[in-house]
């Protein structure tokens, strides 16, 4: 069960934001832990932010964030994932969850919502129980964007599908105080300390050299950053179909930039697409039009693509053989081929490694290993519970085979351009098994050299604050120090199991 965080008060607001996985949503070793940094600073803040002038040092740096890459196709879709500085993540917090600010936030997403055929349902929920925040939030999306699309094609004959390109790194950051005060307001009041909205604008700028385009990718934090720019285009667009629909029927799900238009009437569909197109680029966004899709099926045009192709593959058995493991990799290489980083996919690998035993890996352990590198290299995303699956196959090899294999996973995936997140979880690996590995990654660094610097802090005056960053408290040692060869289940997959 969840909740959606906008129901919170101010205080239960800013303890979920200072959580790990809200500061944090990428797929890390559970030896990555950022939350006491977090609290250490805020005990200091008090629930205060950071002035204007550390803002304005900040920016002399290229950057005061650690910057990731992640990559959707195993070619050159590159996608930048940031760890927010945790000083500027910190005093953000505190700004959008003063008592004043959140309900002002509140409110004006109420505002956001007043239209009824245009349905937001993307705003970041909370898990209430034991299921990690990222189920929580696959859970929600199944529910109400895939199951609610298909129930709309009782009422909707036409389904048109169109997201934003490049969505995060365009977000215009003076469109924040503009969706939160409104335009004129904001134009008419730009001082840091005249609207809480310029605090947020200036803290984003901060982040990455001044530059106004563009906000930190990787965060629950910025997913809901995002939504109140995103929230302010629906209240524009709801304004603009009331004049140019004039009360005909239509119905939008919106899921972050996701956007699926349901309609009885094909030339209604192009007007809302018209006016969607002018609304966003208003606010510096640009419909892409790669993605931009019509079907006269609305069943099936609201079910992915990879997930109606899988249907004509059997379900993973609960039991595996060893020839069976061999042919269900080799549908997943095929999958993968087809739909890179698709959700099939890592579902499917999840399954596996559900059900999966060393003795099904028994004497082809190598042929295995190179099967699900190939995987890997195609589509990096999946690494994490590849890489679980590696260590269930090598687990009951001798140390010197082990060494072997990690080292040639290590070889293959240099080949591959920016691999920080890959080369974090074949760091994993080699830590269960006891040896170093030479990697360029500074949070790898820095699990060997507690010295070694992941955030710049040359712009902080709080000597206190600049201790506890530069101090390296992220890395966990304890639990580095029980690490075993075999990666368990909990650290990779996002459900406690994919047959339940």
């Amino acid at each position: 069960m969840s909740k959606n965080v906008l129901s919170l008060n101010p205080i239960i607001a800013r303890k979920f934001f200072l959580r790990q996985e809200a500061y944090s949503n990428m797929e890390l070793p559970p030896y990555f832990v950022f939350s006491k940094a977090l609290f250490d600073i805020e005990r200091i803040l008090n629930g205060n932010e950071l002035a204007e002038a550390d803002l304005n040092k900040a920016k002399n740096n290229e950057t005061i964030n650690h910057i990731l890459y992640g990559n959707k196709d195993g070619k050159y879709a590159w996608r930048k994932y940031e760890i927010i500085n945790p000083l500027a993540y910190v005093s953000l917090v505190n700004i959008i969850t003063k008592k004043d600010n959140w309900t002002l936030l509140q409110n004006r997403f109420k505002e956001f919502q007043k239209d009824k055929n245009i349905e937001c349902e993307s705003i970041p929920v909370i898990r209430i129980d034991d299921t990690k925040q990222k189920a929580t939030q696959i859970f929600h999306w199944v529910e109400n964007i895939e199951r609610k699309s298909i129930s709309l094609s009782l009422e909707y004959n036409f389904l048109y599908q169109t997201d934003i390109t490049d969505c995060y790194g365009s977000i215009y950051t003076h469109s924040l105080p503009w969706a939160i005060h409104s335009k004129s307001v904001s134009k008419a009041k730009r001082g840091y300390n005249t609207l809480f909205g310029n605090k947020i604008d200036k803290h984003i700028q901060a982040m990455s050299f001044g530059q106004t385009n563009g906000i930190p990718q990787g965060s629950i934090l910025m997913d809901f950053i995002a939504e109140i720019v995103l929230g302010y285009a629906d209240y524009e667009l709801s304004d603009r179909l009331a004049i140019e629909l004039k009360g005909k029927k239509f119905h939008i799900l919106r899921y972050r930039d996701d956007y699926r238009i349901f309609v009885n009437d094909i030339s209604d569909g192009d007007k809302i697409l018209k006016c969607l197109s002018e609304v966003l680029l208003g606010l510096g966004f640009r419909l892409n039009i790669n993605k931009t899709c019509f079907s006269d099926d609305v069943v099936s045009g609201s079910i992915k693509k990879d997930k109606l192709e899988s249907l004509q593959f059997e379900y993973v058995p609960k039991k595996l053989s060893k020839k069976e493991l061999l042919r269900q990799l080799l549908i997943v290489q095929q999958i993968g081929k087809r739909f890179p980083n698709s959700g099939t996919l890592k579902n499917r690998l999840s399954k596996i490694l559900d059900v999966v035993r060393y003795k099904d890996f028994y004497n082809q352990e190598r042929v295995l290993a190179s099967l699900l590198i190939d995987i890997a290299y195609n589509n990096p995303n999946s690494f994490p519970i590849i890489a679980g699956l590696i260590s269930n196959c090598i687990t009951k090899l001798s140390a010197k085979s082990q060494k072997e294999i990690i080292i040639m996973i290590q070889s293959k995936i240099c080949t591959l351009a920016n691999i920080g997140l890959l080369e974090i979880w074949t760091q994993r690996m080699s830590l269960g098994l006891k040896f170093k590995l030479d990697l360029n990654e500074k949070l790898c660094k820095s699990v060997y050299n507690s010295n070694q610097q992941i955030f710049e802090t040359n712009w902080i005056s709080d000597a206190r604050i600049k201790k506890i960053i530069d101090s390296n408290v992220y890395i966990n040692k304890k639990v580095i120090s029980k690490t075993k060869t075999r990666i368990e289940n909990k650290e990779v997959q996002i459900f406690t199991s994919y047959y339940n």
